[in-house]
């Protein structure tokens, strides 16, 4: 995972696209593996406030990490987030949640235009405002967020359950070490 890390860094500085939003792209390992986050900005934003059509440069950026991610063996989970500024109208009306699902859904599609293979995607989930990236800012843009998780094998295992090793050690890919 730090060779992935370090692969995906230099991507970003190498690749002129990518370097004019690196403040926007945070990358972190976690448990489950290597997170890349790709946070809004006040003045730039990934969406449209209460849209999931993707803005031209995320799809930049976005189809830039997925061509850097093809030629890696590990599953990836794909998360969308919100800030806590409410969305919609009563509890039956289209929410942060229904947004958040909606944008990774749109970031997954992205992925996959980029090359990425669909069936390496394992999960899609929207979050809403569940896991704040800034706490003391609830409403912070930082909070909108896409997560994408290039997980572990371990995770892999805890999340989908213990086959889908069997099946790489079987096809003797060449998985990214832990």
């Amino acid at each position: 995972m730090a060779e992935l890390s370090a692969k995906i860094s230099a991507v970003i500085s190498n690749t002129p696209k990518l370097a004019e939003f690196s403040s926007q792209i945070q990358l972190k390992m976690t448990p489950d593996g290597l997170q890349i986050q790709i946070v809004d900005d006040q003045k730039r934003p990934m969406f449209d406030s209460g849209s999931a059509s993707v803005k031209p440069y995320m799809r930049d950026i976005l189809q830039e990490i997925g061509l850097a991610l093809t030629d890696i063996d590990n599953k990836i989970s794909l998360d969308g987030h919100t800030d806590q500024t409410p969305y919609g109208a009563g509890a039956r009306s289209y929410s942060n949640w229904e947004l958040s699902a909606d944008r990774a859904n749109a970031s997954r599609r992205e992925l996959v235009v980029a090359g990425m293979p669909d069936n390496k995607i394992a999960r899609v989930m929207g979050l809403a405002s569940s896991v704040l990236l800034d706490e003391e800012h609830p409403r912070s843009p930082t909070n909108r967020r896409i997560s994408i998780t290039v997980m572990t094998r371990e995770a892999e295992e805890r999340l989908l359950g213990p086959r889908r090793a069997d099946v790489i050690t079987e096809t003797n890919a060449a998985p990214v070490q832990n």
